[in-house]
């Protein structure tokens, strides 16, 4: 597919939001403007106490929308989501596009760590074990039916019930998203902690840019 084919793509791309975390929605919003790639529809998200329950009910909801509206890939993105410099519409679609092909059931644009194994793909894509944080996530159709079907439990996260749910996920690497800080977390206390996120990318990204390196000198020899 030639570059010129690809300004004719529109992603599905479903942004949960809180209806009452205006700032967050706004914050988001403005990460998209310009980039007519993505097809952005707002899905208020599904209020719980437990926050984790309500993130994992408003991705249920956002699937189940994608299987109405007959959806082969979809891009599900929380408010907190910003792109990184590294972010290349081209790149982008191509990973989407090759990622598929070889039967990836989810590919994040940037997690803030969680994996004890890596294996590079290519240059800039490695398949994970495990992978925190689910602001950015490539989710193909071939997974909808078992995300429906997961038995979500009280104490899951989504990020790590993800996880574990499929052994086909794969991390953009540089990362084209990460997770904006807004001081608060409405999910998980821990990351009520001011700072806490950035360093998880940080050391995420520290330690997938030495597989990099790796892949580099003895696959392509550079």
């Amino acid at each position: 597919m030639s570059q010129n084919e690809f300004d004719d793509i529109m992603i599905p791309t479903y942004i949960i939001n809180l209806k009452h975390r205006e700032d967050r929605l706004e914050s988001v919003l403005k990460e998209f403007e310009g980039k007519q790639e993505f097809d952005c529809q707002i899905i208020e998200a599904c209020e719980h106490e437990k926050g984790n329950i309500g993130l994992w009910e408003s991705i249920r909801k956002t699937v189940h929308l994608a299987i109405d509206n007959d959806d082969d890939v979809i891009i599900i993105v929380e408010d907190d989501h910003i792109f990184t410099e590294d972010y290349d519409r081209d790149f982008f679609i191509e990973n989407i596009l090759a990622s598929n092909e070889q039967g990836a059931d989810i590919l994040s644009g940037g997690i803030g760590g969680g994996f004890r194994f890596v294996v590079p793909i290519t240059e800039n894509r490695f398949w994970i074990n495990h992978f925190w944080c689910t602001q950015f996530m490539v989710i193909y159709s071939r997974f909808f039916e078992q995300i429906l079907n997961a038995d979500f439990g009280p104490d899951d996260t989504a990020d790590n019930f993800l996880s574990q749910l499929t052994a086909n996920k794969m991390v953009l690497y540089p990362f084209i998203s990460v997770q904006k800080d807004f001081g608060y977390s409405d999910i998980t206390a821990e990351n009520n902690i001011t700072g806490n996120i950035e360093n998880y990318f940080k050391a995420a990204d520290h330690t997938l840019k030495k597989y990099q390196k790796k892949y580099r000198k003895f696959v392509l020899h550079q």
